[in-house]
């Protein structure tokens, strides 16, 4: 994912239970040049921003799983889901500001639910690198279809 220039740039990840990457996508809606220190940058300010989404989750007021913009690092927003069972959360790195609330909690809903399916898999190990192209294609369709 490229960090810097026009359009909008997109890096989700899900995290496990142990704090590591269990998924990755980078998506963008310009065609521009990736490089791994842009990714690097993205992977800490998701990893920088796990904290609050701990502080928020188990909040005595919050019991949402969608946790809306929840860190701002320059112009980049993390927005963030928990799971239901609070141990594997979804994170949303992005510098488009102007993104429907809707919109995100409906992607964030409709990875969680192909999330869910895929670990029903007898052959996943829970908390562990998810390496399917087929989960990698529906992510990258859901973020085709919703964010701008």
């Amino acid at each position: 994912m490229s960090l810097i220039g026009q359009g909008s740039n997109y890096y989700f990840v899900i995290v496990g239970k142990s704090d590591n990457p269990i998924f990755e996508l980078e998506y963008t809606t310009k065609s521009t040049e990736k490089s791994s220190e842009n990714r690097n940058l993205s992977q800490f300010i998701a990893h920088s921003s796990l904290d609050l989404i701990d502080e928020s989750s188990f909040s005595a007021n919050n019991s949402n799983m969608y946790l809306k913009v929840i860190d701002k690092f320059n112009e980049y927003y993390v927005t963030a889901f928990v799971c239901a069972s609070s141990t594997v959360k979804f994170l949303l790195l992005h510098d488009a500001n102007k993104i429907e609330d809707a919109s995100l909690r409906a992607f964030f809903t409709d990875i969680y639910e192909i999330y869910c399916k895929f670990t029903l898999n007898t052959f996943y190990e829970l908390h562990t690198p998810i390496r399917s192209s087929v989960f990698e294609k529906k992510a990258l369709a859901l973020a085709k279809k919703y964010l701008p």
